[in-house]
């Protein structure tokens, strides 16, 4: 047992602007319960790539990442080298299915306190409970602030500013690969870093917003000290949020690790010990365990349900494993399913429905799922041109609307899409009291959805009627839908949660017979 833990709260926080002149966000509400969103994905194979990275014909784009944000807009971020030791990060989004793309905030560090100008392994997710983006990025040469930070405002099309930070642990070096993840209102930045007489080990902070005038609040900051799992050295880190829980895998020389939050995505960031340790909140005390031998993994996760991909002896594996959603304990038995052989895959969970994107003969394919990654139907190419797609690790990301990928069709490195189809995004927007229990539902993509499925349940002390209503409703696109529980009996205090077709928020309230 290292003792780490006596240093895991002393951290360097620093604050610049984004650019010269640039001025904090404007205050905003934070919600404090939990919501997640559940993009019903029909993006079609053999689509028309496009070029996003356009703006940096002479040098290599590599690593992209992207997510969906509010009407269905896709957002990407990527390195964009134009020498060896110059490296920025530029936010580019799209609001027509990939079609044509504008370049909103470029990141280079050499703006930053005690920055190198190098900033790679980027990585976004946009949050709805909040109307956030947050960007992760990390500079391996800085002094201080290796691991960075950017909050970017939901409507990412008319944002002008962003508000940007960076952290370092004491005594670390070595920055090298950063991830992105949220539990409720906090943020999660992760990074592996040497420090403490290891190499590559996970670094990890919690940070919320309440206040666009102010810095972040930093819930907490933990290193793996590898006590419970060795997951280091660790490398090619990859994370997803999930409705249940948050996941983490990573290469560990040969073998894939993955690490998960021990009980579901509320983190307590303090209370219980376990080992010495918050059981709630440290990554060291994450349950972990070693999937298979294999490279370059990915995962996603849906309620209790997760799925990883990885490389081994030159195929594509999927590993599937369902939880009871109450309990995640490592040794459990993972299901595997060969898709394909190729290299660079990642994966997108919705549902039972399971998508993999990957490289195979220099041509990028998607490959789909209906049964939660038990078998697949046949692959689909997505680029024009004939072997021009690279296969190094990271060079693929897939979520719910899009692909994007690195292809080399120009001499140099570039990212292209193969654009989205038109999808149905559903959230729940608010929960209400009164007679009963009432929600709004609302459609920020870009299709109408049909028969989503939703269903309010309020768990009180005493509930003789109204304990759980489900009801089928259609939702516009763009539009929102009240739905309500209906005459209710109870007494009590109560934990009320809605799901709207994979989305869920909670809240807490007092039941009085008929009223909350």
């Amino acid at each position: 047992r290292r003792n780490m833990k006596k240093l895991k709260n002393i951290v360097y926080l620093g604050l610049v602007l984004l650019v010269a002149g640039l001025m904090c966000l404007q205050a905003g509400a934070i919600t404090t319960t939990s919501n997640t969103s559940n993009n019903k994905s029909s993006m079609p194979t053999n689509l028309a790539d496009t070029l996003i990275s356009a703006d940096n014909p002479d040098g290599d784009d590599i690593h992209p990442r992207l997510t969906t944000g509010p009407g269905g807009v896709m957002v990407v971020v990527y390195e964009a080298q134009s020498g060896l030791f110059s490296s920025t990060i530029p936010v580019v989004w799209s609001d027509d299915a990939g079609e044509t793309w504008t370049t909103q905030f470029v990141f280079d560090s050499i703006d930053f306190t005690s920055g190198s100008g190098f900033l790679q392994y980027p990585d976004i997710l946009y949050e709805s409970g909040i109307d956030q983006y947050f960007l992760t990025m990390v500079d391996p040469y800085a002094e201080l602030y290796n691991d960075e930070m950017a909050f970017i405002p939901g409507d990412i099309t008319i944002a002008e500013e962003a508000s940007w930070y960076g952290i370092s642990g004491s005594g670390s070096t070595a920055y090298t690969y950063c991830a992105a993840g949220n539990i409720g209102d906090w943020f999660i930045s992760l990074t592996t870093e040497d420090g403490y007489g290891m190499e590559q080990i996970f670094g990890l902070g919690y940070f919320t917003y309440p206040d666009f005038e102010a810095p972040p609040v930093m819930g907490g900051f933990y290193y793996d000290g590898n006590s419970e799992h060795q997951s280091a050295p660790g490398a090619e880190l990859e994370m997803d949020s999930g409705s249940e829980r948050v996941y983490i895998v990573c290469e560990t020389e040969d073998q894939i690790t993955v690490k998960s939050t021990t009980s579901d995505r509320d983190i307590h960031l303090t209370g219980e010990q376990q080992n010495g340790m918050d059981k709630w909140s440290d990554i060291e005390q994450y349950p972990g365990e070693y999937v298979a031998t294999g490279s370059d993994p990915d995962v996603s996760t849906d309620g209790a349900n997760v799925v990883i991909v990885y490389v081994s002896g030159g195929n594509i594996i999927c590993a599937r494993s369902p939880t009871d959603g109450s309990t995640y304990d490592p040794g459990h038995n993972w299901q595997m399913t060969t898709v394909d052989s190729g290299s660079a895959p990642s994966v997108v969970m919705n549902g039972n429905s399971v998508s993999i994107a990957y490289v195979k003969g220099g041509n990028v394919y998607k490959v789909d799922s209906e049964d939660g990654g038990a078998t697949f139907g046949t692959p689909g190419k997505l680029n024009s041109v004939d072997g021009a797609v690279s296969n190094e690790k990271g060079s693929v990301a897939i979520n719910e609307i899009g692909v994007v990928w690195t292809d080399t069709r120009n001499g140099a490195k570039d990212i292209y899409t193969s654009g989205a189809a038109a999808v149905p995004i559903i959230g729940v927007q608010s929960i209400a009291g009164g007679f009963g229990v009432s929600a709004v539902i609302e459609n920020t993509g870009s299709a109408d959805a049909e028969g989503v499925e939703c269903t309010i349940t309020i768990d009180a002390a005493l509930m003789i009627l109204g304990g759980e209503t489900t009801v089928t409703i259609d939702v516009a696109a763009g539009e929102e839908e009240t739905i309500s529980s209906g005459f209710i009996l109870g007494l009590g205090a109560a934990d009320i949660t809605v799901n709207a077709g994979g989305a869920s928020k909670t809240a807490s309230g007092t039941v009085l017979g008929p009223f909350v």
